[in-house]
């Protein structure tokens, strides 16, 4: 399913990360907390609600999107905190989603977006790659 990929079979945990579809229909329970812990006012909670129930519904590309967006977004939060454990991480888009979603019987509500391996650095580890400057990728308004 990872295409034979080495890093999934060195590393000691492979994360499957997963973005849900229709995400909206949970999204009452999501923000319940935040209202009683008194953070969102009920007419924030109901305006956000409205939002979600009158956008997403009847269009799978947003619904789609939003799985990506969150997935990815808890993906780089696993990532930064394995490594502020010590630990190195692999993020990895080359692998076989049905393939995956089948072997780990996952409900057509959730689409597995990205897996992260998670380990020990090894001795002879690639460093990390040379990244762009900050002004080729990101611009002040």
């Amino acid at each position: 399913m990872s295409y034979g990929q080495q890093k999934v079979v060195d590393a000691p945990v492979t994360f499957i990360i997963c973005g849900t579809l229709a995400a909206h229909e949970g999204l009452p329970q999501a923000l319940q907390p935040s209202v009683d812990a008194g953070i969102l006012n009920q007419s924030m909670f109901e305006g956000w609600v409205a939002m979600a129930k009158g956008s997403h519904p009847g269009n799978p590309q947003l619904q789609r999107d939003e799985a990506f967006r969150s997935a990815s977004l808890a993906a780089m939060t696993l990532m930064l905190a394995a490594q502020g454990m010590g630990l190195s991480t692999g993020s990895m888009s080359g692998f076989d989603p049905l393939g995956v979603a089948r072997e780990f019987r996952l409900t057509a509500a959730e689409v597995p977006v990205i897996l992260v391996t998670v380990g020990y650095p090894a001795p002879g580890n690639w460093p990390q790659k040379p990244r762009k400057p900050l002004h080729e990728v990101i611009e002040f308004a």
